[in-house]
């Protein structure tokens, strides 16, 4: 007689995601404050250039946001070991949301000095970091690994969907009302999500009477072990990718102010709702290809594109909707590289490890991100998108070749 057989795991994809009560739970909170950064982006970044008419304040704003997601790594141990996540969630968004209404309400009032505005941004990038780990790690520990594309896929057409509303009104707020309408309903949004994470349970797994410095140390073994050290070759190529992540939003916004003079504030909006667009449809592809498999080659193949786009990007004609569609495409080819990587980081690390393990490959990419947004700021300076579009386009260019030369890069999968 045949013993019992366990029953098969439901096939991975869409409709098994969307099933998962939790997960939407944790979808509806995250997107919230997701789709408030999205406005929060927007806006942060026009405000600080109407508050000093300088591209390289911009970019010391950049600098200070992307230098404080650096710290991530040293407080992630806490989302591993957390009882429930949404705890994270509950105390840092409303006081975010306070925060994002002060740099409005300075703005507005005529009283919001350079020096204010850039302790407003380091308070609140400072907050975003035990939210965006737990935000990270959540997927993982709700989901199977061979749902995370298919997670992936959901969250930007669910995030996208809302981002690109987010974006549309905080482009018209800027038109009509200033950056400072941005900074409000960012701050709205963020109260939304805290309510929605009231109902959450997401379970931390940290090991019974394991102290916080085992903790961190465990996290960082995963990262340097392994045949071959995968995680340390991903992250020595995504350092070279997170010099260039402010680059996107400097470049749009170089080209609104230089190639778009005449409508400025319609170009910025327009080519920044067109990136995000470009990413939902990334999302959706990969979610319903599910490119287990090829991991190595998404991220490789998105960096090559990426860098052929952007210099395609400075050689078009100053028609607004050529540049959307070159901006579309942009979106698709970095929120690829970005879905593949975090689909890998999601299946392949242990549950326990996963909200340290992903904050500490941040580390690297995030140190580059600081230091690149300084760089790039003055770069754009110079007021030549051409000039600060090749070079955007060689640094991706640099990070695929990186990615080719790497063998454990190139043979990704799980």
């Amino acid at each position: 007689m045949e013993g019992t057989r366990e029953a098969p795991a439901p096939p991975a994809g869409f409709r098994t995601v969307l099933k998962n009560r939790q997960y939407l739970l944790f979808l509806a909170s995250a997107n919230s404050s997701a789709v408030g950064y999205s406005v929060y982006a927007i806006s942060i970044v026009w405000l600080a250039y109407s508050v000093s008419g300088s591209l390289l304040v911009v970019g010391a704003t950049l600098f200070i946001e992307y230098a404080a997601y650096t710290a991530t790594f040293l407080l992630a141990p806490l989302v591993d070991r957390a009882r429930n996540m949404r705890t994270i969630f509950l105390v840092s968004y409303p006081i975010q949301a306070v925060a994002a209404a002060g740099i409005g309400i300075g703005f507005h009032e005529g009283v919001l000095s350079v020096g204010l505005l850039l302790a407003l941004v380091a308070l609140i990038s400072i907050l975003w970091d035990l939210p965006w780990a737990a935000a990270n790690a959540a997927p993982g520990v709700l989901l199977r690994p061979e749902e995370q594309f298919a997670a992936q896929g959901v969250a930007e057409a669910v995030g996208g969907a809302n981002s690109i509303a987010g974006f549309a009104v905080g482009g018209a707020l800027i038109l009509v009302v200033g950056p400072q309408g941005g900074m409000y309903l960012y701050a709205g949004l963020l109260a939304v999500g805290a309510l929605l994470a009231i109902p959450l349970h997401i379970p931390g797994h940290g090991q019974e009477g394991e102290s916080f410095g085992e903790s961190f140390r465990d996290g960082w073994r995963e990262i340097f072990s392994g045949p071959g050290r995968p995680l340390l070759q991903l992250a020595a190529m995504d350092s070279i990718v997170g010099f260039f992540t402010s680059a996107p939003a400097l470049l749009i916004t170089l080209l609104a102010s230089v190639t778009y003079a005449a409508s400025a504030s319609t170009g910025y909006a327009v080519l920044f709702t067109a990136e995000v667009v470009g990413g939902v449809a990334a999302g959706l592809v990969l979610g319903r290809l599910n490119p287990r498999g090829r991991i190595g080659r998404v991220l490789i193949g998105s960096l090559f594109a990426a860098a052929a786009l952007i210099v395609l990007s400075v050689n078009l004609p100053p028609v607004v909707a050529l540049g959307g569609i070159a901006w579309f495409a942009i979106g698709f080819a970095s929120t690829a590289y970005l879905n593949a990587k975090y689909a890998f980081l999601r299946a392949a690390v242990p549950k326990g490890r996963l909200g340290r393990v992903v904050s500490n490959m941040y580390l690297f990419p995030g140190i580059a991100a600081s230091i690149g947004a300084l760089v790039i700021g003055d770069a754009a300076g110079s007021g030549d998108p051409w000039m600060v579009g090749i070079l955007i386009a060689a640094g991706f260019l640099a990070a695929g070749l990186v990615g080719l030369w790497m063998p454990q890069v190139r043979a990704l999968r799980y």
